[in-house]
């Protein structure tokens, strides 16, 4: 079908996998694309709950849209089921479609394109919209509307989720110069890199960290990386992986263990862009922190226990806002009883799994808190709004350290004086 890109294009939205069998692999497309279980679609997903003709991603009006096709088991767009009628899509998205979920990511966001910074879920003229409207079209023409209002009133700026204050540095090249990591918040909020908000580390970015023992994770966000290999992660010169693709936009909650055995007492990590030089590649990294765990001695018994109270906690996330985040404490938990082990057992992949499903959902909810507090200030609707839908995300997360919190909690406190 001709929805398939040949190729990457410059301009276009990509398709991500984020689990199943082909997780990580993307798939390319200009304008429009038909997901289903057979070959006739534009991206075929061979997996259970997926229709032979499941769902549609198009274009109109400059606003890309989403539509179940009448699937048996229906389309999720970040968790909320799909109506009949369209919904409007946004850089970052995940779409859900029987067992696989794909991330919607904008190849090129252009500027003034609303799908790049709006989301229209729980604004008050399309909730309306939502009740009154029994067709497609009309939905259609609303949310084009909306879309062009909303570019007016907010400008053309993109709204920078990532190290909310000004530049830091588009002076020299500091790409060689060692930066000693710390936990301090204002280290959390820099941002580096080759960008708008960081011109200072176009090649490389170097933390020196001192290993302490346990596990070691590297947590951190990201933008500007369209290119497969394009920016790597090295530990003490040896390369560990890669920066997954993140197109135009902010990719947070990025996370990646760093290998017991190559690390030191003192420890050199490495964002490396393999671009630059000769290029003046643009990238850039933040909300960086390096988590050193202890680990207990390996019980399976225990971390059978651990998993099945953090799965109730999970079956339960309904029922108080908080249990879901006790839930992705609990699994981590539950993993840590099994690091130990040389040989893994099919739980400790399927704690991976539960993890990764749970620390993408809490992502979704801090991005769309930041989204809806900055459209609530710059339409006029003040920091009342702003700081309820900031509030309301906060209860999700019981762990002060975690970035999605410090971040959270820094804009509250903002508004608040």
């Amino acid at each position: 079908m001709s929805g398939q890109a040949q190729g990457k294009s410059s301009t276009g939205f990509v398709l991500t996998e984020v689990d199943g069998p082909r997780r990580g692999q993307d798939h390319y497309y200009d304008e429009r694309a038909q997901i289903g279980r057979t070959e006739e679609n534009d991206l075929m997903l061979v997996a259970q709950g997926v229709s032979r003709k499941h769902a549609r991603i198009w274009v109109e009006h400059g606003v890309h849209l989403l539509l179940d096709l009448g699937s048996a088991n229906g389309s999720r767009l970040n968790g909320e089921k799909v109506g009949r009628d369209p919904e409007v899509l946004r850089d970052g998205d995940y779409l859900t479609f029987g067992d696989l979920t794909l991330q919607f990511s904008l190849i090129e966001a252009q500027r003034g394109d609303p799908t790049a910074e709006t989301r229209y879920e729980g604004d008050d003229v399309d909730a309306a919209a939502r009740k009154k409207t029994g067709t497609g079209g009309r939905r259609r023409r609303l949310l084009a509307i909306l879309a062009i209002a909303l570019v007016v009133v907010l400008g053309w700026g993109a709204y920078k989720r990532c190290g909310g204050g000004g530049p830091i540095s588009s002076g020299g090249d500091d790409s060689d110069e060692p930066v000693l990591y710390t936990d301090s918040d204002e280290f959390f909020g820099r941002v580096f890199g080759n960008g708008e908000w960081d011109r200072s580390h176009p090649s490389r970015l170097i933390l020196e960290f001192t290993y302490t023992g346990g596990m070691v994770t590297l947590n951190y966000a990201a933008s500007g990386v369209d290119k497969v290999g394009e920016l790597t992660v090295i530990l003490n010169g040896e390369s560990i992986g890669e920066v997954p693709l993140t197109m135009s936009g902010w990719r947070y909650g990025l996370s990646m263990k760093l290998p017991k055995d190559k690390l030191k007492k003192e420890n050199q990590l490495i964002f490396e862009n393999t671009l630059n030089p000769p290029g003046d590649d643009t990238w850039q990294v933040c909300y960086i922190r390096i988590v050193q765990e202890a680990i207990p001695p390996a019980d399976v018994q225990e971390a059978t226990y651990q998993f099945r109270l953090a799965k109730q906690l999970w079956d339960d996330r309904g029922v108080e806002t908080g249990n879901m985040y006790r839930a992705l404490l609990g699994f981590r938990k539950a993993r840590k009883y099994l690091e130990g082990l040389a040989q893994k057992p099919v739980l400790y992949r399927e704690i991976e799994e539960l993890i990764a499903t749970i620390d993408g959902a809490l992502t979704k909810i801090f991005q769309n808190a930041l989204f809806s507090a900055r459209r609530a200030e710059r339409v006029g609707r003040g920091s009342a709004e702003a700081l309820s839908a900031l509030s309301d995300a906060l209860r999700h997360f019981t762990d002060k350290n975690d970035f999605r919190y410090r971040e959270l909690k820094r804009y509250v406190d903002a508004l608040s004086e």
